[in-house]
């Protein structure tokens, strides 16, 4: 005999919502690590040419990422009286983490990080003899703004991360029953920097 699965549709509907941001999250995480390791080897024309692939592969992935925390946050928003009279407040909870002013900015220095970069590396793509071979000082030199742009980005996101981290921590000993619906501890690792080339 089957057991007859009691959950209510609507606490379906906050895991389903909650299952995309998970899916999502790891995809980002899995594209980051694939970036990593492409751009460790970015002396090549073509490895450059990959790298402007993949971020705009997790360009796309942090939009999507973006939406589905939006979907969750206005469903949990929209069906917050049911939560209540059922005694589920800790989803609220889900609501709040997202809605935290740390994940919120490191969600936008994430975006911001990964825009400088795109610029950084189709410009070297761009004028990649001109940089590498011919070494022309105009070039260089507007390299160098756009390396500058992408580390202040970086750095920016890297501190952002670190806020992020330490408010996940905080937030899941005070509400331990979200945990399970956050990102997991291997999404805490401080990202790489991508190496300035060597002239």
């Amino acid at each position: 005999e089957e057991e007859t699965d009691t959950t209510p549709p609507i606490i379906k509907e906050v895991e389903a919502l909650n299952e995309e941001v998970k899916r999502t999250t790891i995809d980002i995480y899995n594209a980051s690590g694939k970036l990593h390791s492409v751009s460790m080897v970015q002396s090549r024309i073509t490895d450059i040419k990959s790298s402007v692939k993949i971020i705009r592969q997790m360009r796309e992935l942090v939009d999507k990422n973006h939406q589905a925390i939006d979907n969750l946050i206005m469903f949990i928003d929209e069906h917050q009286t049911f939560f209540y009279r059922k005694k589920l407040e800790w989803i609220l909870s889900i609501k709040e983490f997202y809605s935290n002013q740390f994940v919120v900015q490191h969600h936008k220095s994430q975006a911001q990080y990964l825009a400088a970069f795109e610029v950084v590396l189709k410009y070297t793509f761009k004028n990649f003899n001109n940089i590498m071979e011919l070494k022309s000082q105009q070039h260089m030199k507007s390299y160098d703004v756009y390396y500058m742009r992408y580390r202040r980005a970086a750095d920016a996101h890297n501190r952002f991360n670190r806020k992020r981290i330490a408010f996940q921590k905080e937030f899941t000993q005070a509400h331990p029953e979200v945990k399970p619906f956050l990102p997991g501890s291997h999404h805490h690792e401080p990202f790489k920097f991508w190496d300035k080339f060597d002239f």
